[in-house]
Parts: structure tokens; sequence; C-alpha cells
């Protein structure tokens, strides 16, 4: 702290000693030249310490571990096999944490992609898995950070594939809409959605509200329909919503 009083003072010295010579005009110049001079100086305590400071090393051999050895992984995961995975709520209870990535890439095999995003308030990791026939991501998993590692939080799916080798089908809306929803486990249960209407164009699997979710989209004649499922006691996704 001293030290940066006497470069202080040092400076307005011979600052006013210039303006005596030059001018009030070019005295203000020199004034915006001592500001920057002493702004780049800076305190000691203010500047980052060499473990403080960003490196991406680290980040980068995390995702290495979860990456396949081949330039374009393919991994016959079926729709019926994602629901097999424990999906979380992010809020980094025992209870509800999901699946980790080491043990997806354990029961898949390695990813064809893995990113890394920073969120408002966590970091997210993204693992994708296939290639569709126009060569979008078939799958992406994503994990949410806590603070003992990554945990499984939702799925994204496109066209996805089925087990049961089920197929998609050109439908209208109404073979859709009149599929039977309800509460817990009155409605219409997810393997015979399949077997009726074929598989979907997308699929989303997360949490909400302390259920997990699965929302599958169908692209009608007339347009988009979502159907919302649960998962319920009896160990199967039943139809809750259909919009």
């Amino acid at each position: 702290m001293d030290n940066v009083k006497e470069i202080t003072r040092k400076h307005l010295k011979t600052l006013l000693a210039f303006i005596q010579k030059r001018g009030i005009i070019l005295g203000i110049l020199a004034m915006l030249g001592v500001g920057y001079g002493l702004a780049a100086s800076g305190r000691p305590q203010d500047q980052l310490s060499p473990d403080q400071q960003v490196t991406f090393r680290k980040e980068e051999a995390y995702l290495q571990a979860f990456l396949a050895k081949s330039d374009r992984p393919e991994v016959g995961v079926h729709l019926e096999e994602l629901l097999e995975f424990k999906i979380g709520d992010g809020t980094g209870e025992l209870s509800t944490k999901g699946t980790t990535p080491e043990t997806l890439v354990k029961k898949l095999g390695g990813a064809k992609q893995a990113r890394l995003e920073s969120k408002a308030r966590t970091q997210l990791l993204r693992l994708s898995y296939g290639t569709t026939q126009d060569g979008r991501d078939r799958y992406q998993f994503e994990f949410t950070h806590m603070k003992d590692g990554y945990y499984l939080t939702a799925i994204q799916g496109y066209q996805p594939t089925s087990k049961q080798n089920i197929e998609s089908k050109q439908l209208k809306k109404a073979a859709l809409t009149s599929l039977a929803s309800g509460k817990e486990k009155t409605g219409m249960k997810l393997e015979d959605i399949l077997q009726k209407v074929g598989l979907p164009q997308s699929l989303l699997l997360n949490r909400k509200d302390g259920k997990t979710v699965l929302v599958l989209t169908y692209r009608a004649q007339e347009g988009l329909v979502f159907l919302t499922l649960q998962a319920q006691k009896d160990a199967h996704y039943h139809l809750v919503k259909v919009e």
C-alpha cells in the first residue's frame, strides 16, 4: 500500500510541473496517461494468483475419457434402453441424483462428442451418440454439475429406434389425440402407444415436479402432437397428457 502511495505522489508532482510548463489542455491529456499507468500497475492483492487462473487442460483430459476412439461411433441404443438410466432433478440430493457419465459410457461405450457448457448457476456436460440419416445427433445426454461430480438430468432423442422393430407411421392428428390419458396408472402404457402409433419424431426425458417425465413428439399430417408420459410405481410410463 505504501508503494502505491509513493508512486501516486511522484506522478502528481511530475504532472503539476508539466501543467506549469505546457498548459492545462496538455495537462489533462497527461492526467489520462497517469491514470492509465496507475491502473496498469494495479495492487498485488487484486491480481489473480496462478492457481486461480482458468485452465482448460483438466477439462480437456476429463472430456477425452468419455470419447470413443473411432471417428464415427454409432451406438445401437434403443428408446426402451434409454428408460433404464436414472434421471435426476439437479438438486444434489442423494435420492434424486441421476446416472453418472462414467456409468453411462461404461454401458454404451464412448460418445462421438463431449462438451462442457456454462450456465448461469451451474455447468453442463453433454455427450452425443449416434447419427441420423440427415446428419443430426440421434441422442444427447445432459449431465448437471453438482458438488461431487456430474449427474444425468435429461436425455434428448431424434428419430429414435426401437428394439421391437417398430417404425414411424404416417398418422392423422385424431389417431394421437384419441389415445387414452389419465392420472397415474390410468393412462395408456408406453409400450402400447408405440405399437399403435409407431415411433415419435423426437423425445425428451427429464424430471419435473418430482416425477420422471417422457415427452414424445409426433408429426401428424395436420401438425405436431405432444404426448406426455410419467413413470409410475408399476415401472411403466403412462400417458397423462396429449397436446
